[in-house]
């Protein structure tokens, strides 16, 4: 194994390990899977990945590194982001009683991609996260398709993590209408998307 390889493959696993681990973007995959089924599933998904695929380019050109350099702008970002997630939060807990269950929230799967996208691109640790990959992954000497095959190879990474968690969460193993039209489901999600907004606000107005 060449170096450039070895440098790859440890980008491919911070990605993997990165992608895999339960995060704001698949827990609105696995929410929308687990409520609304398999399409909305897999329109967030795309959101998700299409933000996360915005950010590896940027990431591969180094204008991302350009970004992180400037406090104002990942505040601004943080911001921004932290606010929708609130928004979303106070939409998730109106949108739901429990005489009517989960057909107040019906979503178009255009709204999940929006949303899906959104939650992403505003997400200030997916700027670092993959800087840190392409920094990894591209090091003095290596090809000049590397930074290419590193976001090619993360897409289809991606593709199948994500598309993993969809599917999972909307198997009827699961049982998902039942948790679907669950109080503690909503106030969860309500919970975690409230805490997480308010977190970053407080984390970039404080940086």
């Amino acid at each position: 194994m060449t170096p450039n390889e070895a440098n790859m493959i440890s980008a491919f696993a911070i990605y993997i390990v990165g992608a895999a681990s339960p995060g704001l973007g698949n827990m609105t995959i696995a929410s929308a899977a687990i409520s609304q089924g398999r399409p909305s599933g897999f329109a967030v998904m795309a959101g998700v990945m299409a933000a996360g695929q915005t950010w590896a380019l940027l990431a591969a050109i180094g204008l991302s590194s350009v970004l992180v350099t400037l406090p104002a702008a990942m505040m601004a970002v943080g911001i921004v982001g932290g606010v929708y997630l609130v928004w979303l939060a106070w939409k998730t807990l109106r949108n739901w009683t429990p005489s009517r269950g989960r057909d107040m929230g019906r979503t178009s799967l255009a709204g999940h991609f929006r949303r899906g996208f959104l939650i992403q691109i505003l997400n200030p640790k997916a700027i670092v996260g993959w800087i840190l990959i392409i920094a990894v992954g591209v090091r003095q000497g290596s090809p000049w398709h590397a930074p290419l095959v590193i976001v090619l190879g993360c897409l289809v990474l991606g593709i199948c993590i994500f598309s993993a968690y969809v599917l999972l969460f909307s198997s009827r193993i699961l049982q998902r209408e039942e948790v679907a039209n669950s109080a503690g489901f909503r106030y969860l999600l309500t919970a975690v998307y409230g805490l997480s907004g308010l977190w970053l606000i407080v984390d970039s107005v404080q940086a």
